[in-house]
């Protein structure tokens, strides 16, 4: 069988990871795979590197709502104005232009993989252009945060939307309960009740590509056996900056060696506001900002503890199953789906995202207590392999491609 994956990204993060995990571990090495996906999206080269000549890459340069009257303040003021009727208009434009693109690929099946839902435009231009045009099962429609509610100004189109989505979708498929369940904001596809879920999972870890020489420690001048909390995550306000680095203050009172490295994909603009969080703490000395990284596995060998402050909109929580993979304890908030992945001293601790308190103090425990903060990790690496394995993730997702109607 020939599948066709089609989405929509614009920044490095959990849909690479996603992608690879899925075809690495396939279990049928009969079906070849084909990556449709917008030409600006800079995961490719990742998924590219990693997946060699396993999918077949396609870039489109199809102009897309999400990349019109960017740029400037009065361009993005415009785009605001006009999107009741302009981004309704691409999508209709969307799904002509997708009719040549994905019959093209002359594919067997289709699974949409969204960041969220409505999230990408052209991934629902593409349910709708392959379910008009391709004469094929119905396809796949996969999401991977939390469902938001249409605005109360594009209500009537995002119902019409999501209607024509629904009606061309075999089934709707996301990463975590707490996301399956945020699908009642958009009652055209909640009534259908055709929404599901499979847990994201993480392939065994390659010991040759975590091992070697660790360059970051050197890199932010940060000696071996130096407490050091890692955060892997974009540079987004719904990522909780300000409501961790308010903890890590506190943390700073009971191990006041301890350092904070952050690292992940975003804007100028994004990266500027964490800098200034880290101004407002005084924390210079302390906390070190860095880019997306390739090379989470050596990062993860050096880590102490992983912090993921979320404060909303997050589905699943992919780095905390990152960390539990490599044997270190997690401090989470348990937002959305997250609560799912990370369990009270299994592997961790889940706090509430409004208590600053207890998430330092869950940190500060595992900073200080060496065989605890050991025990821990051993406890995550078993919940991982138990619960979170890509093999069983992939098995499920071509349960769901093959049982497709004939």
């Amino acid at each position: 069988m020939r599948i066709l994956l089609f989405t929509e990204v614009y920044n490095c993060g959990g849909i690479d990871t996603f992608i690879v995990n899925l075809i690495k571990n396939w279990p049928d090495d009969r079906d070849t795979f084909i990556l449709v996906a917008n030409s600006d999206y800079p995961g490719l080269r990742i998924i590219e590197a990693c997946l060699k000549n396993r999918c077949l890459v396609i870039r489109h340069t199809m102009k897309l709502y999400a990349n019109t009257l960017n740029g400037r303040f009065i361009f993005k003021v415009v785009r605001k104005l006009l999107s009741p009727v302009l981004r309704y208009l691409f999508i209709f434009k969307n799904v002509l232009e997708m009719r040549s693109i994905l019959l093209r690929a002359d594919a067997d099946a289709l699974m949409i993989v969204n960041g969220g839902y409505p999230a990408g435009d052209s991934c629902r231009a593409a349910a709708i252009s392959w379910g008009i045009y391709s004469g094929k099962p119905k396809s796949i429609h996969n999401f991977h945060n939390i469902a938001t509610k249409p605005s109360w100004y594009s209500m009537i189109q995002e119902n019409i939307v999501d209607r024509l989505v629904s009606t061309y979708t075999d089934k709707f498929v996301t990463v975590s309960c707490a996301a399956a369940r945020s699908i009642t904001v958009r009652p055209m596809i909640a009534r259908k009740n055709m929404t599901t879920y499979i847990h994201n999972g993480l392939g065994a870890i390659d010991e040759e590509s975590s091992s070697g020489e660790i360059a970051i420690r050197e890199e932010i001048g940060v000696e071996s056996g130096v407490p050091l909390c890692l955060m892997l995550g974009s540079y987004e306000a719904r990522k909780g900056h300000h409501f961790l680095l308010e903890a890590f203050v506190r943390v700073l009172e009971e191990v006041p060696s301890a350092h904070l490295l952050i690292c992940g994909y975003g804007s100028r603009n994004e990266i500027e506001v964490v800098c200034g969080y880290v101004r407002e703490f005084q924390l210079e000395n302390h906390v070190h900002l860095r880019g997306f990284r390739t090379d989470i596995a050596k990062m993860l060998r050096t880590t102490d503890v992983l912090v993921v402050a979320s404060q909303e909109y997050e589905s699943f929580g992919f780095t905390s199953l990152e960390a539990m993979a490599h044997k270190v304890p997690v401090v989470a908030t348990n937002v959305g789906g997250i609560p799912e992945v990370v369990v009270n001293n299994e592997g961790g601790y889940c706090v509430a995202s409004t208590d600053v308190s207890s998430y330092a103090k869950c940190i500060v425990k595992l900073l200080k207590d060496d065989i605890f903060r050991r025990e821990q990790g051993e406890l995550g690496y078993r919940r991982y392999r138990t619960l979170f394995s890509a093999e069983a993730m992939a098995s499920k997702y071509a349960e769901v491609i093959h049982g497709f109607p004939k």
